[in-house]
């Protein structure tokens, strides 16, 4: 339920709250006061396109916040896929338009417009006059019918889904394999030489940093041993280190063991001599295993290039290139035994056809069970809606091919006075039809989605006295379980409400500003005073207000609002 609604420097409205309550909820007002500019921000909020010239003249930003109550589990869980928490089961939702660009959060943390307008969807309906022209698209009558139908059918749909998605990959493939022999041919050469590339090349964790440290040391052999040639000679030539350490056990031989220091010295010089003559050894020994082979250079170089040309066609190491292998190989195993594959292929989409079949008849049948009980209730709405005399059917007709929705296209014939054939909605409504069409529907089908608040603007168009009252009653009647808020200039509306708002335009400070106030009682009984009686307000207008009212509570009691 929406029960909060803050807007801030939108187009004419500085600062308004307003807090709405269960069922129904009425905003009235002259006509220019600012009734479109309310239900604009709530939009907006929603995530509708808004284009900046709403932000309030001087003002750098508008703002609209929304506060919602959650009524269905299915609310809760939409929430929790989001990743957004709603403590106390509340919901705020604020956007924010600037120059610059535009902003939303829900409950605090910044969301997309994509997940602002799934949370939108699943809390409030918007109807205007562009909404009840939707009721003229026939592809939405499907839709409207499966809503009516709920869980009948959900399960249903979500199965041929499931199916459907199946079948249309099955069918992708067996598509991709018909293709003319020349081409199969092409594809199996071009898929062997890359199998036998790779399978030749017998690739080896870790061989290519192998060669890398191979070449390394390669083209650096010459230098090396030059640098490790002269280190070994310094130690080794005449007058080198080790001759240093003869001479030096020359002299301390003269004194040898008379005192301990001595000794300490004899045995350090022996072990640094032992160190050094180890490391002129390993050098020479080293030296040795240098190689300056041109040709065994040049293989090393070929096959680390080699191994990063394959790298480059086939993957980044030799696991991406693996993993191609066998995706390649599986590819050229079903077009090397393309009739064998082919053959079990059509068996695999055979079955997935037989089974999306089975499961869209058995959709088609729920549906057309749900649409008799449908046309029945959407019949006696109308009639409570004043068409007295009104046929209502759906015909269904058997779609070509397949689709994830089944096969279904269900079409809304109806005839609204006595004498008249049957016809396509679409072809007979006007637009003061279509909104009591509308609202006889979402009658019908209140409270069987995740929706708890309906908003409806226009819905009073191209009507008047005992049609208009009807209208109201029914808004009574829908307000017994979803909370309903409606734009209205009708007094026979207006005086059904449960929370009435009055909308008015004024000058303050120069500037033209729109505002909006929860009515008492007796401002109520003006209000529709005015509504009655136009420009001049009379006596009789002002008791015909109050006789409105009062009527209007009876007949909410009798549909328990």
């Amino acid at each position: 339920m929406l029960y909060y609604l803050h807007i801030k420097n939108y187009a004419l409205i500085d600062d308004a709250e307003v807090e709405f309550t269960e069922g129904l909820n009425i905003f009235t007002g002259e006509t220019g006061a600012g009734k479109s500019i309310l239900l604009g921000s709530v939009a907006t909020a929603l995530g509708a396109k808004t284009k900046t010239d709403v932000i309030k003249e001087g003002e750098e930003s508008a703002f609209v916040e929304l506060h919602f109550s959650i009524d269905r589990d299915g609310q809760r869980e939409l929430l929790k896929e989001l990743d957004i928490d709603a403590e106390d089961d509340q919901v705020i939702i604020q956007r924010k338009i600037s120059q610059a660009r535009s902003m939303a959060k829900i409950n605090g943390i910044t969301v997309t417009n994509s997940d602002l307008r799934k949370v939108a969807d699943a809390f409030l309906d918007i109807y205007g006059q562009h909404d009840y022209q939707n009721l003229l698209k026939e592809s939405m009558h499907i839709e409207i019918l499966d809503a009516y139908a709920g869980e009948k059918v959900d399960d249903l749909k979500a199965q041929t889904k499931d199916a459907y998605e199946e079948y249309r990959a099955l069918k992708r493939e067996m598509d991709h394999l018909e293709t003319d022999e020349e081409k199969r041919q092409r594809e199996i050469d071009f898929l062997a030489f890359e199998l036998k590339e790779i399978e030749e090349a017998n690739l080896k964790e870790g061989e290519e940093e192998q060669l890398r440290e191979i070449l390394r040391l390669s083209e650096n052999a010459e230098r090396i041993a030059k640098a490790i040639s002269g280190a070994e000679r310094y130690l080794s030539d005449n007058g080198g280190v080790m001759d240093s350490f003869s001479r030096s056990f020359y002299e301390l031989k003269s004194v040898s063991g008379m005192t301990d220091e001595i000794s300490e010295f004899e045995e350090s010089l022996k072990q640094a001599q032992g160190i050094v003559s180890d490391v002129r050894r390993s050098m020479a020994d080293y030296l040795d295993t240098l190689d300056f082979d041109e040709n065994r250079l040049s293989e090393a170089r070929e096959r680390y290039d080699f191994i990063n040309t394959l790298f480059m066609k086939y993957g980044k190491d030799v696991a991406d290139v693996n993993s191609f292998y066998e995706k390649k190989s599986a590819e050229y195993e079903k077009l090397v035994k393309f009739e064998e594959y082919k053959e079990e292929l059509s068996l695999r989409l055979k079955e997935a056809e037989k089974k999306l079949s089975i499961l869209c008849d058995a959709l088609s049948k729920e549906r057309k069970t749900e649409a008799g009980r449908f046309t029945e209730e959407v019949r006696a709405a109308l009639s409570e809606l004043n068409f007295n005399d009104n046929r209502f059917e759906i015909e269904f007709e058997e779609n070509e091919s397949y689709t994830a929705n089944g096969r279904d296209i269900a079409k809304f014939f109806i005839s609204t006075n006595v004498g008249e054939p049957m016809r396509p909605l679409c072809e007979v409504a006007s637009g003061g039809e279509l909104s009591r069409i509308m609202l006889a529907i979402k009658t019908v089908c209140a409270g069987r989605d995740l929706i708890h608040t309906l908003i409806f603007d226009e819905i009073d168009a191209g009507i008047s006295g005992n049609t208009a009252w009807k209208v109201a009653e029914k808004l009574a009647q829908l307000a017994r379980n979803l909370q309903v808020i409606c734009i209205t200039h009708l007094p026979q509306i207006a005086a059904m409400a449960d929370n009435h708002f009055g909308i008015t335009k004024s000058e303050k400070d120069g500037r033209t500003v729109t505002e909006v106030k929860k009515l008492l009682q007796y401002e109520s009984v003006e209000e529709l005073t005015r509504l009655l009686g136009g420009a001049t307000e009379t006596a009789a207008a002002k008791a015909n207000a109050k006789e409105m009212i009062a009527m209007a509570k009876k007949v909410k009691k009798q549909v328990g609002s």
